[in-house]
């Protein structure tokens, strides 16, 4: 009878060994249950910083949330104003009330377009608008010369009355327009050889005289000629009839003599101060 083999041996001896018993984890003694404790793995991220990462996660959503609302809010009123001002499509309109703040704010527009008009006085002279031409009166038929209507009237007037008295009032000299006294100012300044001061003593500049109104008037005595525009116009008869009795006509001698002065004497240049208009044109402040 042969030996059994070392093979056959050894599967017998491990047919004697009973097989191990596997439990659950649901078959697991609860009593032993707690003692197991699994090896902690070092891979893993902790749980506060998980909580913490998905904190700032859901406060960063909700700021893009806000701020796209913000927006589609802020959309929606744009389009509500440019609906009720439809030339601020075109970048050339804005609403009044914003205009008006604006210029509340800042007045320097304002400032800026008052730096753009001539100056109010220069050389001594103040500046006057140009009377419309079509509020203007000849002095009589046939005459060159015009004045604003209550003007013409006084200056008739007082014609009519100094030569009742035997004095032979005249005028050379109404409304001149721009044009007139740039002839008088700067043509004549040039074939005198007079500088821009010396010329402004005794001629306004272009747009600072006041026969621009229409209510200024040169006075001549017409029985003496040689005295026309002259200081010596003070001597003769019609000089001495309008210093006793303009003021009852609403006229004034405009340059007077003074001392203080920085314009010449001109005896023959009247002006009339008669009604509103005239008086805050002379006197304005």
């Amino acid at each position: 009878m042969s030996n059994p083999s070392t093979k056959d041996s050894f599967n017998a001896a491990l047919g004697d060994i009973p097989p191990a018993r596997r439990q659950s984890i649901e078959s697991v003694d609860p009593a032993i249950a707690p003692t197991v404790k699994p090896q902690a793995n070092r891979s893993k991220v902790p749980l506060g910083w998980l909580g913490l990462a998905g904190l700032g996660a859901g406060i960063i959503g909700l700021g893009f949330w806000q701020w796209d609302n913000v927006t589609q809010r802020a959309e929606g009123i744009k389009t509500a104003i440019t609906a009720s001002n439809p030339l601020e499509k075109l970048g050339i309109g804005k609403l009044g009330g914003d205009i008006s703040r604006e210029r509340a704010q800042n007045p320097q527009g304002e400032l800026a377009h008052a730096e753009d008009l001539p100056p109010e006085e220069l050389l001594n002279h103040r500046r006057y608008e140009e009377a419309d031409p079509e509020s203007l009166v000849a002095l009589h038929l046939n005459s060159q010369i015009k004045l604003k209507p209550a003007a013409q009237a006084k200056v008739n007037e007082m014609i009519d009355q100094a030569q009742a008295e035997g004095v032979q009032l005249g005028v050379i000299s109404g409304f001149r327009t721009l044009e007139d006294q740039n002839y008088l100012f700067f043509e004549v300044k040039a074939e005198r050889g007079e500088t821009s001061r010396t010329r402004a003593e005794v001629s306004a500049p272009p747009g600072y005289s006041e026969h621009h109104t229409g209510y200024a008037v040169d006075f001549i005595d017409k029985s003496r000629p040689e005295t026309d525009i002259e200081e010596s116009f003070a001597t003769t008869a019609a000089y001495r009839w309008l210093v006793q009795n303009a003021a009852f006509y609403d006229f004034e001698m405009s340059f007077p003599k003074s001392d203080d002065s920085q314009l010449s004497y001109e005896p023959w240049h009247w002006r009339y101060v008669g009604d509103q208009e005239s008086l805050e044109i002379f006197y304005r402040e």
